[in-house]
């Protein structure tokens, strides 16, 4: 059995939202009626093709074999927007893309309708089915002044997923307010990103229970260390659990009696 038809058998129950790490910034969830959102996924070495920089950690699934309901892309950067993936994850023709403008300018020159995507600045929400999805501040400097992040609820967990920033917390504010229960950050502190120390920063200002590291081990020239997120996370963030995710592992976090925090599983 491949890696997406288990998750695919995986049980999600009400009020509980499964997160499979697919490597780099790519990340698969599945709420309890299976649908289905992918975010950030690089699952081809057009970062070579296009760069040079050769893939350390090779993909675990081919994009083809993703069929989602939405596709979330936090901004442009190869590794975030995977230009040979993205046709094919979109196969679908239910499939609904959401980014920010650099996202949705790249992707009609890729073919994609531009009925199909949502395009989305800072503060915008949008909902599909039970999603909600709501484009937060993210600070990627020059690199990609167009970067958002993204908050995602759905039955009652809330994921906070920062996409590349900047420690910036008086700006963040907004997204810190949502209460997330997860929060999925970069902890490569390459290219203006959070380093292992800011990033357990934005865990403990967000107050979320549970923090999974990514934007590590993909590329050489991205760096990262997960062992001293770790550390900094006991040192600065001890309410919040380090949840360390191999690629193709998935955790399933649910909320509580009240609806305002996540429990891990």
């Amino acid at each position: 059995m491949d890696l997406i038809q288990a998750f695919e058998n995986v049980l999600v129950n009400p009020r509980e939202m499964a997160v499979l790490w697919l490597g780099q910034a790519g990340f698969l969830i599945k709420d309890c009626k299976g649908k289905k959102a992918v975010i950030d996924p690089y699952l081809t070495d057009s970062v070579e093709r296009l760069s040079g920089y050769k893939r350390l950690m090779m993909p675990i699934v081919s994009p083809d074999a993703l069929d989602v309901d939405i596709y979330l892309c936090t901004h442009a950067h190869d590794d975030h927007l995977d230009v040979d993936a993205a046709p094919e994850i979109m196969k679908n023709p239910e499939t609904i893309l959401i980014g920010p403008s650099s996202v949705t300018s790249i992707c009609r020159s890729l073919g994609i309708v531009t009925e199909r995507m949502v395009e989305v600045e800072m503060g915008q929400a949008c909902q599909i089915g039970d999603y909600i999805v709501t484009a937060v501040y993210a600070d990627h400097g020059d690199l990609e002044p167009c970067a958002v992040g993204f908050v995602v609820e759905n039955g009652g967990v809330t994921l906070y997923f920062t996409g590349d920033t900047a420690y910036r917390p008086e700006q963040m504010a907004a997204a810190f307010k949502m209460h997330p229960d997860v929060v999925i950050l970069p902890i490569n502190g390459e290219f203006g990103n959070l380093n292992a120390e800011e990033a357990a920063l934005v865990a403990r200002d967000c107050g979320a229970k549970a923090a999974i590291p990514s934007h590590f081990w993909t590329l050489a020239v991205h760096r990262g260390d997960p062992f001293e997120f770790g550390e900094k996370m006991k040192e600065l963030a001890p309410e919040c659990r380090a949840n360390y995710l191999c690629q193709g592992e998935f955790a399933i976090f649910h909320a509580n009696l009240e609806g305002k925090r996540g429990e891990l599983a």
